[in-house]
């Protein structure tokens, strides 16, 4: 992708984990009961609405972090063969913590 659509997706996500994030803190932290129990935790993952709100928040944060971190390394002017290998780590990076953090709730989801 562009320089350009790499920056405009990173805005629209900095722009979504604002709405997602507040309304995870509104639904999680704010509401009764402790957030952080697995009961809590497989109760709200047992819907499919909600599975999906985690699973977006994920990608969004994660994109949103990593691509932050890709920005601020560049700024460094590092060579572009190096560019390269950076993407292609912070890629890996990021699906390996998706695969890793979206087990947790399609685990509570399918039991």
């Amino acid at each position: 992708m562009k320089e350009t659509q790499l920056k405009i997706l990173q805005y629209i996500t900095g722009i979504g984990l604002f709405f997602f994030v507040g309304a995870h803190l509104l639904v999680s932290h704010l509401s009764s009961g402790e957030p952080t129990t697995w009961a809590s935790v497989s109760g709200r993952a047992a819907s499919s609405g909600w599975l999906a709100f985690y699973i977006i928040l994920l990608i969004f944060g994660i994109y949103h972090g990593l691509h932050g971190l890709r920005t601020i390394i560049l700024e460094f002017s590092i060579p572009n063969p190096a560019v390269k290998v950076l993407s292609w780590v912070l890629l890996a990076l990021g699906l390996a913590v998706f695969g890793y953090a979206v087990y947790i709730p399609i685990n509570a989801f399918i039991v």
